[in-house]
Parts: C-alpha cells; structure tokens; sequence
C-alpha cells in the first residue's frame, strides 16, 4: 500500500491541556504558549503534515442552564484565540502546517481572507483553515444574534463565503508585486483587480490590500458528519477531517464524500480523508490491558464533564433527562454528528450507555500493535490517513512521536521527510 497521511488535531482547542488528570503538572502555566510550540517541534520532528487548532467563541452555559459547571471544571472553556497562537507555532517550526479553526457564521470574509493570506505568507505556505459553521446559540449571541442561524442554511452561507474569499485570494495576479526600481513601479496596476461580489449572504467590493501568498489559498479543512456537512465537504474539502467508530462506518463515510465530490466536477482523489484516532502506546501486552480496564474509569470519572460538552454542542441540557431511561427522539439545530452518534446506539440505548462510550476511534496496544492496525484499516477503507487527538501533553506527544511513529517510518507507512515547502502540497505528495 502507499504511505498514508498523519496530522494532529487539538480537539479541546487552545485550552488547559491535561487539567484534572495524572499528567497535570503543577508547574505548568496554560496562559503561556511554551506547550503548543514544544508539540509543534515534536510534530516537525515525526513528519506529521500538520497540527489543526479547534475552537468555540462562547463560555456555554447550556448544562444546567448555567457557566458554573463550565468554569469550575474548565469544561470547553477557557479558550485562547488560535489565530493569536499561530504565529508563534510557526516560529519555531519550519515544515510543519498550521490549520486554525475560523467560523464562516461570524468572521466577515475580507477579514479572514486578510488574516490568512499574511500568516500564508509568514508561514512561507503552511496554512489551513479549519471551516467551520458554529454550532451554539451561546456563540450566536456573542456575535450580536439572538440565536444561531437554522443548520443546513449555514452550509449555504460557507458555500458562499468560501467562494467570496477564494475570489479575494486570487484578485492580486501571481507577478502583481514587480519592485521595478528602474520603472518605478512596485506593484503592477494592471494585475489587481476588484471582485465586486455579490451573493445572497455576502458582499464585497475587493481586492484585499495583501498580495497573493505562497498557496494562493489556504489548505481546506472540513469536518462534518451530517448530510449537508458531508456535501460541504465534497464541494469544498481538500483534508476531511472525518470520525467513525468501526471500519464500515469510515469506509461509507469516505465514499459518500466522494461521491459528492463527483457530483460538483472535482477529482475525488484529490480529497483526502483523514480518521480521527485516540492513541494508547503500550510498552506491553501487560500494559494494553491495564490501559484498557483504566479507560472505563476514566471516562466514569469525566462523565458529568462529557454531557456537558454534548449539552454545549447540541444545545440540549442532558441535566434534565434520567440516565439510565431510553432516550427519548431528539432534535437539535446544533451539531448533527451527535444525533447519529444517538441513532447508532440504538433505541433502548440510555444517556448513560452513549456517555460512556468512546469519543471515538481508541488504539490501545504496543507500537507494533497499532501500527498493524492502522496499516489494515488504510487498506480496507481506502482512506488517507489519522488525525491523531488528545492533549498535547509532553507524556501524551511522546508515546506517539518516539515510541509509534518510528515504527510506521520503519514499515513505509508514514514519510521521513518533508517532500516539499508548502502544505498543500506535502498533503497532495501521495
């Protein structure tokens, strides 16, 4: 089989890494960025494509009907800005790419485009942006609404605004900037154009005041279980930023993307879908089994914290439902991922029985163990690679950066080097 892809994705955002846990170190000040830049050197070190940074604007206040439990247990809050942090990942790295997360539903789009072209320039070409649409109606509110705008109609509008903002991107001709001393002519007048968009969301007269920037655009990420967030991805994805909980589930994922993708006249092959994983390096079989008695635990330990995320991203409070009951149908304008998560439990599954599952796809075993796995899970889905999660931890980067990936260098799953400059294109290399 060819290489697969491996990229890291910081699922709890810019927030305190570890907090409650064994690996909390007392001596570690979550204000500073010291965490993120030694994750991000460790990354660079194992060849992984990129580290995509998630983010919520909102303290929720969902589980409850209240921020207490949010602030006293730093659930989905505090959280930095990770566009702030971005440049200071990228000053200490110099293969490695940097997907931020900027929602469509609030970012007016000149000023993102803006944003992203000079960190594409700063960078030398490894930026992604991580699309998303929001969620919540905590985050609506911030942004001057009196609640978030119904789910299939934000696709329509990232539709739109992905098109504004490629249109900006590309308003400055490749050779605009000429810096022609002799002629006295620093940028070519005739190779910026404004755009005078106009659509049913979104107006712009453009061009943006920076020069086009190494990729032109930024690597496209997407996530996105529902229908419509499927068909986004389709339109729009260049990194699927996929979940699963089995191989089929992965499989029909990856090929209904595809499919899409067809559909809007793209080649589906330059679409790669990416699983998210939890990983537990073992040194042992001894080891694997303990850590998989251990995760039970500890996701009983976490279960409160776990329903009020799920309270956030739906915009349900689970306070109010008895545990150990069926779940009654559920509706939701917020994240459509979870009612498939409800669906596939089953109908006499309880809040209880969905809480305790996994978050998603674990790996447990030794580093020979997992890397079999993955191996055979990339050929039976035909998929393009992981997104490692999980916090950025220096015990939990480690297991994974010198104890994992070593071994899938060794077999010629994952590269050894960086095979170009740009991001865009190490993830298009195979």
């Amino acid at each position: 089989m060819s290489m697969f892809h491996l990229g890291w994705f910081l699922g709890p955002g810019i927030t305190v890494q570890g907090w409650n846990t064994p690996n909390y170190a007392a001596s570690y000040d979550w204000t500073q960025p010291d965490i993120y830049q030694d994750a991000a050197k460790a990354l660079e070190r194992a060849c992984f494509d990129f580290l995509i940074l998630e983010d919520t604007s909102a303290v929720p206040y969902a589980y409850k009907g209240s921020m207490d439990f949010y602030l006293k247990n730093a659930t989905m809050t505090p959280k930095l800005d990770p566009a702030v942090l971005t440049p200071y990942i990228l000053a200490v790295t110099k293969r490695l790419g940097v997907a931020l997360t900027l929602t469509t539903t609030f970012y007016p789009p000149w000023i993102l485009a803006r944003q992203m072209a000079t960190l594409d320039h700063y960078s030398k070409g490894r930026i992604g942006w991580n699309i998303v649409t929001a969620t919540s109606d905590a985050a609506a509110q911030n942004f001057g609404y009196a609640k978030q705008f119904e789910h299939d109609q934000r696709y329509d509008m990232a539709d739109e605004y992905i098109d504004l903002a490629a249109q900006l991107w590309e308003a400055w001709d490749a050779d605009a900037v000429r810096m022609d001393v002799e002629n006295k002519t620093f940028i070519d007048p005739s190779k910026v154009k404004a755009i005078n968009f106009e659509g049913k969301y979104y107006k712009s007269r453009g061009p943006l005041n920076v020069p086009r920037s190494p990729q032109t655009k930024p690597l496209y990420v997407a996530p996105g279980g529902s229908p419509r967030g499927r068909k986004f991805s389709g339109r729009n994805a260049e990194v699927v930023l996929a979940g699963g909980e089995s191989i089929a589930e992965m499989k029909e994922y990856r090929a209904e993307v595809r499919a899409h993708a067809k559909t809007y006249g793209r080649d589906p092959d330059k679409i790669k879908t990416m699983f998210i994983a939890g990983v537990f390096v073992a040194r042992d079989k001894k080891m694997a089994e303990e850590i998989k008695e251990n995760l039970p635990k500890i996701r009983q330990q976490r279960f409160e914290a776990h329903l009020a995320s799920l309270s956030f991203l739906s915009g349900i409070d689970f306070s109010k439902f008895d545990l150990d009951m069926p779940l009654p149908e559920i509706k939701t304008n917020g994240m459509q991922t979870m009612l498939r998560m409800f669906k596939d439990a089953g109908p006499k599954a309880t809040l209880r029985d969905i809480g305790m599952r996994p978050p998603g796809w674990e790996l447990i075993g030794t580093p020979d163990e997992i890397a079999s796995v993955m191996k055979e899970s990339m050929e039976e889905i035909g998929g393009d690679g992981f997104l490692i999660t999980g916090p950025v931890t220096p015990r939990y980067i480690d297991t994974v950066v010198d104890e994992l990936v070593p071994v899938l260098q060794r077999r010629g799953l994952t590269r050894k080097d960086y095979s170009h400059q740009h991001l865009r294109d190490n993830v298009m290399a195979f």
